[in-house]
Order: structure tokens, then sequence, then C-alpha cells
């Protein structure tokens, strides 16, 4: 069954399309990975999805609703998360605090109420869970000015999950990490599909979305190129045109 099902979508800024009749499908508890050269609109279709941006034409469903003009908040609740490309911690929180601030937003439906919210246990609580899960339980308590970048990716994806969602949406979580990092980071989100839960990897580092993702879907200059099982869809002519140029095969 489909859990997100993006359907002829079409978005124009002025004169410019950045995507042209785009469609993509995702399973339940499924992981696809999102590649694409630079300027292929991915960015504007993960916007789309997340609901930061309406579409000129066609449609959003998520989860069997049509969700396409839906704000972010109402898609968050439904069961949907992102975890950003640049991580944008509150400097003045531990990690704990972040992700236990999520939690709590996510379940008293109000961010001030959270901030508000003297007794925070239960929250903290599902934060050292989460932070375990990811890799740095032994830093929840350190302020994220203290941490590298790769721990910093790791608490992004855990306040994610924090939301409790159906489909995580991960932005370029590999970049800026070195290469045994980005092999670490892949594994995580590898084992986060499953159970209720889908992962949308977008993401640059075609070796490592090859290595963890069993299907693969492309976008080219603003257009669905392909979607497939990972080993045809990295043997094709088309993906090899769109990322070296020249005619295909």
């Amino acid at each position: 069954m489909t859990l997100l099902s993006v359907e002829n979508v079409t978005m124009r800024f002025g004169g410019v399309t950045a995507v042209e009749n785009v469609s993509l499908e995702l399973g339940h508890d499924s992981l696809l990975g999102f590649i694409g050269p630079n300027g292929a609109g991915k960015t504007t279709l993960m916007r789309i999805i997340t609901g930061v941006l309406h579409p000129q034409q066609g449609s959003v469903i998520f989860n069997g609703q049509d969700v396409t003009r839906w704000p972010v908040e109402r898609r968050v609740r439904s069961g949907l998360a992102l975890a950003q490309q640049i991580v944008r911690p509150l400097r003045s929180l531990s990690l704990v605090d972040n992700v236990a601030l999520a939690a709590g937003a996510h379940r008293m439906a109000n961010p001030l109420a959270t901030l508000l919210h003297t007794d925070r246990s239960a929250e903290r609580a599902m934060a050292r869970e989460l932070l375990d899960l990811v890799g740095i339980a032994d830093v929840a308590d350190a302020m994220p000015g203290e941490l590298p970048l790769g721990d910093l990716k790791r608490m992004e994806v855990a306040r994610a999950l924090a939301l409790e969602p159906r489909l995580l949406l991960l932005d370029e979580p590999l970049a800026g990490l070195n290469q045994t990092e980005a092999r670490t980071m892949a594994d995580l989100i590898g084992s986060l599909a499953g159970k209720d839960r889908s992962v949308l990897l977008i993401e640059h580092n075609i070796r490592e979305v090859a290595r963890i993702c069993p299907e693969i879907y492309v976008q080219d200059n603003g257009r669905r190129l392909l979607q497939g099982p990972m080993a045809e869809v990295m043997s094709s002519p088309e993906l090899r045109r769109a990322y070296l140029g020249g005619e295909a095969a």
C-alpha cells in the first residue's frame, strides 16, 4: 500500500518551472532514496511534500488523505516530519532538552505550552531514548556548541523522531560529514524504516544511498527520470546521462 503519493505536481516561480508534472510513490515501512544532480528540483519537491510550498498543479496524498493545501503544522500532526540539512538547535538548551521540546510540542499541540510546562520528565525520558537510538546518549546533557556536526546531525534526526512520524524526510543528512561519519549515519538511517515508519532520504551521496536504499527515485531538470529497485536504477543509462551528460548508451 502507498503511504505517500505525489501526483503530477508542477511548481513554477514566475517564468521558471522548478518541478514539472512530477510523480513519486512511497510505500508503508519503506526506505526510498531520492537523488538527482544540482538544479534537479529536489528541494522544491521536498517543500511541496512538507507543505512549505503549494503546487500550481497536481496533488500530494499522504496516508490516504489529500494534503495538497494543508499547512506544515497540520501535516506534522498527521505524521510527517522533516530533519533539516542545516541543523539549527536551540543553543541555550542541552541536546536532551532540544529533543524533549520537540516531543512536548507534538504531545501538547503548542510549543509555548511546552516551554511553560514545568514537569517535562516524560518528554526528557523519551528524548534520552531517542538520543540513545541515534547513537549519542553519552552527550545527551551537552550543549550544542560543544559538539561536532556529526552529533548535531544525529540530534536533528532525534528531534524529528520525537514527532512520532509515519513518514520521516531526511534532507541531505550526510552533507558535511567525512566518509566514516557518512557511512555510520547511513547505517543509522537504514535502520529507521519499518515498524510503521517510512523514510524518504534526499541525498547527494549516491554511494551511500545505493548501499542502504532498496528503491531509488531520480529527478533531473525538474522532472521524474526514474523510480525503481536500486540495482535497476543504478545501472540505467538514463542515470549516467543525468550525472555525466551526453547521450544514454
